[in-house]
This record gives structure tokens, sequence and C-alpha cells, in this order.
């Protein structure tokens, strides 16, 4: 598909995937605005002149009348990290569940070519029942934020069976990259290194699927390019790395000492995408290789310090 020319809504786009993805659509020369709550958005820093900022709050229907209409809207949106969505559950709802109802209906009502939205792969519970994860793994609630993505898929279902939108949902694993904040393991391991010369981990052996965000990105503009509607779709690498290595890796580079504590690990001990869907269905599949993303990821934080 040929985007120059078309329109795109990037909500949450001054967070740290939906910056990626703005970077991404100017460069196949999309005319986007960004739907962002953020206060300072320093990740769009570089593109401020290029795109439409929209400080507007979705959770509320009237704000959405002054939105001009879109061809895509990738709704990003969200109060994305677990442990303060258990510590504030009316934001997580009224914004990860009413803002996600809001741009669906104006979706529908604009007649968008294309809505996307990410759920987690967290709905897959914490105790895998097998490996690699598919789309047909069990699916467990068990938190605020769990329950604020499993209603933003009902949503999307409902909007697709009912009202034909055209909508993909995805089930991210764990996504990594510059900008991305310290909530999160990758980047908390760098500052560490960089900050006290010393990385802490609880224990070395649990393992986790990373995707390096340019690969993510593509995801997005693929689903958005191709015809299918309709999810789930697991967006991982297919690749179990061992979180000590990754300690150690960073450690290495960055001269830190690296200190195993050894202690219980209260997650799963193992994580592992099965993204043969992504393949079959939006042509989707990672290409970068993780130690390319981590020296990526790392020299930008060193950059920006």
């Amino acid at each position: 598909m040929n985007f120059d020319g078309k329109t795109a809504i990037v909500t949450g786009g001054a967070g740290f995937l939906g910056s990626h993805i703005v970077d991404k659509l100017l460069d196949l020369g999309v005319n986007v605005t960004v739907v962002d709550l953020a206060a300072n958005a320093k990740r769009l820093s570089h593109v401020v002149n290029k795109i439409e900022f929209v400080n507007l709050d979705i959770s509320n229907e009237k704000n959405l009348k002054s939105l001009k209409p879109a061809d895509f809207i990738f709704h990003l949106a969200a109060y994305a990290v677990p442990n303060l969505c258990e510590k504030n559950p009316d934001m997580a709802f009224k914004a990860n569940v009413l803002g996600t109802y809001n741009m669906l209906k104006f979706a529908l009502e604009t007649s968008a070519k294309k809505i996307i939205f990410p759920s987690s792969a967290l709905l897959y519970g914490k105790h895998p029942k097998y490996l690699p994860i598919d789309e047909k793994h069990p699916i467990e609630i068990g938190s605020v934020y769990n329950s604020t993505k499993k209603f933003g898929e009902d949503m999307c279902n409902y909007f697709l069976e009912n009202h034909n939108l055209p909508v993909v949902y995805f089930r991210l694993f764990n996504s990594f990259g510059p900008r991305q904040d310290t909530d999160y393991f990758i980047p908390t391991v760098i500052v560490q290194a960089l900050k006290q010369k010393e990385i802490e981990i609880w224990n070395a052996e649990p393992t986790r699927d990373f995707t390096f965000v340019a690969d993510t990105v593509d995801a997005f503009i693929k689903a958005a390019e191709s015809n299918f509607v309709g999810g789930p779709i697991n967006i991982g690498s297919g690749r179990e790395i061992k979180v000590g290595e990754i300690a150690k890796v960073i450690a290495e580079k960055l001269d830190a000492k690296l200190v195993m504590l050894n202690k219980t690990v209260s997650g799963s001990m193992r994580l592992s995408c099965n993204n043969f869907l992504g393949k079959k269905t939006i042509g989707w599949e990672p290409h970068i290789k993780f130690e390319d993303g981590l020296n990526e990821t790392i020299d930008s934080f060193i950059k920006n310090k």
C-alpha cells in the first residue's frame, strides 16, 4: 500500500511505542495527528513540527467531536503499567475501557479504513500451560490491567461482528527499545548500570520473549495495509532469552557489577511466543536480532543520558 498522503490518528502517540509508530508513519508520508494527555511530549520533540498534537482526554466522548476523521487509527492510549492499574482501578477502567470504546465508536462513525488496538500477552497468565504460547492458549484475568485489556478485545469483537468495523487487535509480548520507561526490565537494568555501576537481578533464570520496537511497529503497519480484520494476533519474536543473560550483556557493555539476589520469582519462569498466526494473517515476522536491538537501545540511553 502507498501510505503517502494518507491520514492517521495515534492515540498515546507521546508514549514509547506510540512515538515509534509516529516516526514510521511520517517516514511513509502519512499526515499524523497525535492524541495524548502528556504534559511533556519529549519523545516527539524531534518531530513536533511535522505532526498535529492534540491534548485530549479520549475517555470523554464529547472531546472527540473536535477530532478530524483519519484513514487509520492506532489506538495505544492506555493506563499501561499493571501495578499502577492495581493502585488506581478507576483511572485504569476510565482510560483503558471507556477510552477504547470511544475510539472504536469514533472509528465507526468516521468510516476509518482500519483501527488497530494492542492488547497484552499478560492475558496468558503467570504460569503458561504450554510453550510456545499461541492464541488458543487459555487466558487469565486476575488483575485490573488484564481485565481492561480483555474488555478492549471484547469491544473490538463486538464492533467487528455487529458493525463490520475493520479492526485488528494484537497481544503484544515484551517490546523494548529506545525511549522506553524504567517501569520495564531492560531500561531499568541499563539505567542501573549507567547511574550506579551495579545491576541487581532478583533471579537470573526466568525467560522472556523480547521484540525490538521497530519490529513491533512493523506489525502495526502491516495490519493497517492488510485485508485482515479480527484478532487476537500474537506479536513476539518467538525466542526465549534468560533475563540473567540480558543483564550480563548490559553489565559487560557498561562496565557494571552484576549482583544476583537469587530471590523467588513471583511471575512466570518462562515465556515464549508462537507468532505463526501473525505471519499467516498479516505477513508479519520479526527481522531484527535481539542483540542488535539491545545494542541500539543501550547506545540510545548513553546518548540521551
